[in-house]
């Protein structure tokens, strides 16, 4: 943290060198909840359900500056993850597991060129074009019921061109990452390959009171196979794995009072690391199975999320919100899977940048698609409590 705040020293004095506009910024986040967890037709630590309460520093918290120049401008946003204890350093070296202070990474890193009145383009790391961010959902370092109801495409490495309101991306191919593989499990004798990058799109449509923002994205690589055995559990042939979602965001504005609603579809989300929400641990959202050796099963999905919300005040806001999600897989002996989240919160605004947000909320996490057991469901309630400088 030292060098990184000594770095930010250099870049401050040798601003006028480069005749730009710097401003630093930060956002410190303190999570306060009372969890209860029920497990389901499982046991945890011989348990079937247990309580406690977590009160930690948002791995969300950040400090970041913007630079503009002429018709340049950049964003650098550092994600400041922390555990409590010292030093972190274990035999000289860096240890974040360790009762250390964790580690710093980038969240956003970027460079924009507007070219035009109304077209730029971006290289860096940012959010990607499906990526909405409709819910104010706090609980889990800001959910926000992403993948739950809320598309997400995260915030990969993008080369990205907007023009008016509509925006496209060439984003990194999850396979780049092998995150997530290209089976789960990835059978022997294979090997993944990828030629083009992911895509995804987006355009917004405002109006007076109304906002609406269709999006899209395409991904696809090839696994080859690399066996010429024919064993079992081998792959025996070259397979193609296509992902791809559509989906529609409207939003209404009348007043104080605002409604939002967002939906989705499409097909093996998983391989192009779209996020999975409740269902991240699911064999049904590891999409496109093995079977038989050559044949490959796609995962359907499906989510849908609406949000309510009244600005009662400046100060005071009350927001609800629900999100459903549903994955398909074609694989036999799997079963589709459900899962849910739900939340109700009060934004109090108790100066400027300084915000408690109390929240209630529960999430779902549906049956065991192989099983077909309980797997249990999650309450909570407490706090989110945000200074932003």
């Amino acid at each position: 943290m030292k060098k990184l705040i000594a770095i930010f020293a250099v870049l401050l004095m040798a601003a006028p060198v480069f005749a730009a506009d710097w401003e630093f910024y930060g956002s410190q986040r303190m999570a306060t909840w009372y969890i209860a967890d029920d497990f389901g037709d499982s046991e945890v630590n011989g348990e079937k359900d247990d309580w406690g309460l977590r009160w930690d520093f948002q791995d969300n918290s950040r400090l970041g500056m913007k630079v503009k120049a002429d018709k340049v401008r950049g964003q650098i946003e550092l994600a400041l993850n922390g555990a409590d204890g010292n030093t972190g350093q274990v035999g000289g070296e860096f240890n974040g597991t360790n009762g250390g202070d964790g580690h710093v990474q980038a969240r956003r890193a970027y460079g924009e060129w507007k070219f035009s009145d109304n077209a730029s383009l971006k290289v860096g790391k940012d959010y990607s074009p499906v990526s909405n961010l409709v819910s104010g959902q706090v609980f889990a370092d800001d959910a926000g019921l992403l993948g739950n109801g809320d598309f997400y495409g995260k915030r990969p490495g993008q080369i990205g061109l907007q023009i008016g309101g509509f925006e496209i991306a060439l984003i990194t191919n999850a396979l780049k990452d092998s995150a997530p593989a290209a089976f789960s499990p990835q059978p022997s004798g294979s090997d993944p390959d990828w030629n083009i990058p992911k895509i995804e799109a987006r355009y917004t449509l405002k109006m007076d009171m109304f906002e609406l923002i269709p999006f899209g994205g395409f991904q696809y690589y090839k696994v080859a196979s690399t066996d010429t055995t024919e064993a079992a559990g081998t792959l025996t042939d070259d397979v193609d794995i296509y992902s791809y979602v559509g989906g529609l965001v409207a939003k209404v504005n009348i007043g104080a009072f605002y409604v939002a609603a967002e939906g989705a579809y499409g097909q093996n989300w998983n391989n192009a690391n779209w996020s999975t929400g409740v269902n991240s641990d699911s064999a049904a959202a590891s999409s496109a199975l093995l079977e038989d050796g050559d044949d490959i099963k796609d995962s359907t999905s499906w989510m849908a999320m609406g949000i309510v919300g009244l600005r009662f005040t400046d100060t005071v806001k009350f927001e609800a919100g629900f999100g459903y999600r549903v994955d398909d897989p074609d694989a036999s002996g799997v079963d589709d899977i459900t899962g849910w989240s739900a939340y109700g919160q009060v934004v109090l605004t108790l100066a400027p940048g300084v915000y408690l947000i109390p929240e209630v909320g529960y999430f779902d996490y549906g049956d065991d698609p192989i099983t077909d057991d309980d797997n249990g469901y999650t309450w909570y309630a407490g706090a989110k409590w945000q200074i932003d400088f």
